[in-house]
């Protein structure tokens, strides 16, 4: 016979009872979840008093801002590479959204499952590529395709990541990568999927190049 285990009381403050209006339950519940601060309490609980994390703390962010940039400005065609999966086929569409809207030209690829398995392979990179893609701006995939970027370099196109998955012992020679795993541990966006890393570069893209108050309506997908 199965029993429940309750989960273990965590100390909580007297500041964090008032902050909620004295609501034992709901102070546990915060605390189990790791918000301990009352400036992340009041943001999690008030979207008016949440502030959301700069993109800019992604360390290579600003060097794949200014890249997209210069292709938007140059016309060069960006191709974004996602992935079959839902993560993947959200951040695509946010990204060629978000591009679209600065004015790119931007064209995606996402894998077929059967005959091309997940990420960047080869054969249908020099499709894309022979296509006329200058850029390859990859979303949920992409960290561990070594030998793809060192193509690409040689054909003179750049590869920017975006990822959110494990990190390999050698990183791929891309021109800029934007993994949250290269965070530091505990940051705000630590654990993002690859769709809210993807939110995040359109988030810089806009406020760069556009008007940042279009970013939320792309949050249906990172949703």
């Amino acid at each position: 016979m199965n029993h429940w285990i309750p989960a273990p009381e965590i100390a909580v403050t007297a500041e964090i009872q008032e902050c909620i209006g004295g609501h034992p339950y709901v102070a546990q519940t915060l605390a189990r979840r790791g918000l301990l601060e009352l400036d992340a309490i009041r943001g999690f609980l008030d979207p008016d008093a949440y502030q959301p994390a700069s993109p800019f703390a992604f360390p290579a962010m600003e060097k794949a801002v200014h890249r997209l940039s210069k292709a938007i400005q140059n016309h060069e065609t960006i191709c974004v590479w996602g992935d079959f999966d839902v993560d993947g086929q959200t951040s695509t569409t946010l990204l060629v959204s978000a591009l679209s809207a600065l004015g790119a030209k931007v064209i995606f690829h996402i894998p077929n499952r059967q005959n091309e398995s997940h990420g960047l392979n080869l054969p249908y990179l020099k499709r894309v590529m022979d296509g006329g893609a200058h850029l390859i701006l990859t979303c949920d995939t992409g960290i561990s395709a070594a030998d793809e970027v060192a193509y690409a370099q040689k054909r003179n196109v750049d590869v920017i990541i975006t990822d959110h998955h494990d990190l390999p012992l050698s990183l791929p020679d891309a021109y800029a990568i934007i993994n949250p795993k290269m965070l530091p541990s505990g940051h705000s966006l630590a654990t993002l999927p690859g769709v809210g890393v993807a939110y995040k570069l359109a988030e810089a893209l806009h406020q760069h190049l556009g008007d940042p108050d279009i970013c939320p309506s792309y949050l249906d997908l990172v949703a």
